[in-house]
């Protein structure tokens, strides 16, 4: 019997993300007074570094948990993109601090930025170019699973 091509490769895992994410995208709410930007790595560290005790400022990795235990930025929190709970993340977060996005390689914090903005988040960044080219700047990680989401993992035991 002959295996139909399209279920050789997880290229249908990527299209059921996909229309996952429209779905969030088109469901949001947008309000007028938002910031929006996309920045490089070397931006970002300057907005890090330069916080002060007053400034509200949240790192968001958007990445799974398995990649945010590997490497990820001091003081980020784990929020994984592609779970069924980031919808309720998102409504559930406060909307006037700083944000500052970032992923693996800047796609899925691109399309969380939008997100964002749809849900009314006030400032959001976006590090272009995600994990990778952080790394590759030299900028400094952190390791560990201390800012990993406990509802980012699936609930289902066998």
């Amino acid at each position: 019997m002959r295996r139909n091509r399209f279920f050789r490769y997880p290229f249908y895992k990527v299209y059921k993300y996909k229309k996952e994410i429209r779905n969030m995208i088109d469901s949001g709410n947008k309000t007028n007074s938002q910031f929006s930007k996309d920045i490089f790595p070397k931006e970002a560290w300057e907005l890090i570094s330069k916080k002060q005790e007053g400034d509200e400022l949240i790192i968001i990795d958007v990445s799974t948990p398995y990649e945010y235990k590997g490497k990820h930025l001091k003081e980020a929190k784990n929020v994984n993109l592609l779970s069924r709970f980031f919808k309720a993340r998102l409504q559930a977060m406060d909307k006037s601090p700083t944000y500052v996005v970032y992923c693996k390689l800047g796609g899925r914090s691109k399309v969380a930025q939008k997100l964002m903005q749809r849900y009314g988040f006030q400032k959001v960044y976006n590090i272009i170019g995600g994990k990778l080219l952080w790394q590759e700047e030299g900028l400094p990680f952190a390791t560990g699973a201390n800012g990993v989401n406990k509802f980012s993992i699936c609930p289902f035991t066998i």
